[in-house]
């Protein structure tokens, strides 16, 4: 299975040029199709990737979206996988685009996303960490009621992960939603009865230092696009005051 990575970008800097290196060495490896979809860099990053022997495809700023730039990379992709890294991820381990590919070699698999541990943690940060991105693998089946979200739980993330390039033609991500078009994407493949799965074994370096107001700013912006969709049930208290129960006990 042929494997195409889509990076969009604006401004990546540094850690885009690690991300650049390590990107250079799986293509080597592995065969990989790269391609680079910016938005308006001015930094340096479009030289960058240039000189990697990436294929760059430029929109105006105007145009990126989270979900419709991801569908233009799908349609521009070269492989029978497509995988979704952001700037900001650095993968550890050398085998992950094969890691991707196997999973999805289950045609009942639409989406896999990899392990994503922090550079640098507060305990707060490893807390979710711990509970989201945890040693075991997980798989997550179509459900008569759905998969409703819970406190803490994330479904599937695009900052590291992989879609079979039929099914990201067949259900596209939602263009119009400002964030969160992951885990729209994952309740849409899961309602068409696909399958999704969490593989450790692919592991990058990711993370975000996040304030109070910036977690609550980010709750609030998960829970505006989730409606937008008929998707936030949200939990109930008894599941909140657990999470929180949980949560303190690991503090």
């Amino acid at each position: 299975m042929r494997v195409s990575v889509v990076v969009p970008i604006r401004n990546g800097g540094t850690l885009f040029g690690h991300l650049a290196r390590s990107l250079a060495h799986s293509r080597a490896l592995h065969d990989l199709d790269v391609l680079i979809v910016d938005s308006g860099s001015t930094d340096g990053t479009v030289e960058l990737a240039t000189e990697a022997g990436f294929r760059v495809h430029h929109i105006p700023p105007s145009e990126f979206g989270h979900g419709r730039t991801r569908n233009l990379g799908v349609r521009l992709a070269e492989g029978d996988v497509v995988c979704f890294l952001t700037h900001d991820v650095l993968p550890c381990t050398p085998d992950w685009p094969l890691r991707f590919a196997e999973v999805l070699r289950d045609p009942a698999v639409a989406g896999v996303y990899g392990r994503q541990v922090p550079r640098d943690a507060s305990t707060m940060e490893m807390f979710f960490v711990a509970l989201n991105y945890p040693a075991e693998p997980l798989r997550f089946d179509p459900r008569p009621d759905g998969h409703h979200p819970r406190p803490g739980r994330v479904l599937f993330s695009n900052a590291f992960s992989a879609l079979r390039l039929d099914v990201a033609l067949r259900i596209p991500f939602p263009d119009s939603v400002g964030y969160s078009e992951d885990l729209v994407w994952a309740h849409h493949a899961l309602a068409a009865g696909y399958s999704l799965v969490y593989e450790p074994a692919a592991e990058a370096l990711h993370a975000h230092h996040y304030t109070r107001r910036g977690i609550f700013r980010r709750s609030y912006l998960i829970g505006q696009s989730l409606a937008a969709y008929d998707m936030a049930g949200g939990a109930s208290l008894g599941e909140s005051v657990q999470f929180l129960g949980t949560e303190l006990s690991y503090f």
